[in-house]
């Protein structure tokens, strides 16, 4: 279905902050097996917009976090400013992850007056129809081959901080940072059993609280006290976590991005359904209990979690 790469194999290295222009349509088809993918990540119907368009790069993809694996590495993989999936090929899914980008998708632009500047929208073309969202019962799409797509992570955490300072992934000041909440946790950890931010209560049957929340209300997270009394003893309100890093943003006040009513499950492809629970806008993970990972993900907050504001 796909040719062999024709391409030079030998990858670019883009830094944070450079501008680069999206392949064409052909040229990424080019690069992709039999199952749509390069080195074992896929390219998704879902990113053919991309196609022409100029963009930002955001952050270096060289580690990631996988779901239910942990902290995973990447090779000659990065992150656009602002270019989420919407799930359009994948039954709506709402998790609207970033998309990993190969760099052999990619090339140098030093144009910037085309910076978010909408091309024509590439023309899906055949091929394109054949490129898979679904195996059997499963959805397929690049959360779900995360796991196969990345290798051991063999780097301590000192030496990966080292590693982002010098390609300019981590300030000094954010690398400072880090060293302190590591510190925090390993005391918290001796003397509580969890993480300095983690909260878990005590509810054997978590409750639940609709408040219909609509894109563009205004909310404030309720307490850490408030919180923990909605938990069970694993941090969970009806099998959804409440991170520690979302702790850091309890009596704050955000915009809701909109209503989250379905996700892919990165473990197994399933399609889960969720009521009361919504995206805040602009709150997403900045890897800070997660060994740095660039990867942005959005954070999930149930309602009962939440006042009205």
């Amino acid at each position: 279905m796909f040719g062999f790469p024709k391409l030079n194999k030998r990858a670019a290295f883009f830094r944070r902050g450079e501008h680069v222009t999206v392949r064409g349509l052909d040229e990424i088809l080019a690069t992709l097996d039999e199952e749509g993918r390069f080195d074992g990540l896929p390219f998704m119907p879902e990113m053919v917009p991309c196609c022409g368009n100029t963009y930002r790069v955001h952050r270096r993809a060289e580690r990631t976090c996988v779901e239910g694996t942990g902290m995973r590495a990447m090779r000659d993989t990065v992150f656009l400013e602002g270019i989420r999936c919407d799930g359009s090929a994948h039954d709506g899914c709402q998790r609207g992850c970033l998309f990993f980008w190969k760099e052999i998708w990619l090339k140098p632009s030093c144009n910037t007056a085309d910076l978010g500047r909408e091309q024509e929208p590439a023309r899906p073309g055949a091929a394109v129809s054949h490129l898979p969202t679904a195996k059997g019962d499963r959805f397929y799409c690049q959360s779900t081959e995360l796991a196969a797509a990345t290798t051991d992570l063999n780097q301590g955490k000192l030496r990966s901080y080292l590693h982002d300072i010098r390609i300019g992934e981590l300030s000094l000041r954010r690398f400072g940072y880090f060293l302190w909440m590591a510190a925090a946790n390993r005391f918290c950890r001796l003397l509580f059993g969890r993480y300095c931010h983690q909260i878990a209560g005590e509810q054997k049957r978590t409750s639940t609280e609709e408040l219909d929340l609509q894109p563009g209300e205004l909310v404030e997270i309720k307490s850490r006290a408030e919180i923990e009394a909605t938990l069970d003893a694993q941090g969970r309100n009806r099998g959804l976590t409440f991170e520690p890093e979302m702790a850091l943003h309890c009596g704050r006040r955000y915009r809701v991005a909109g209503p989250l009513r379905k996700i892919i499950l990165e473990r197994n492809g399933k399609m889960a359904m969720l009521s009361n629970t919504v995206v805040l806008e602009g709150v997403v993970c900045q890897g800070i209990c997660v060994h740095n990972c660039p990867r942005a993900n959005h954070l999930y907050w149930r309602e009962i979690w939440l006042h009205r504001v």
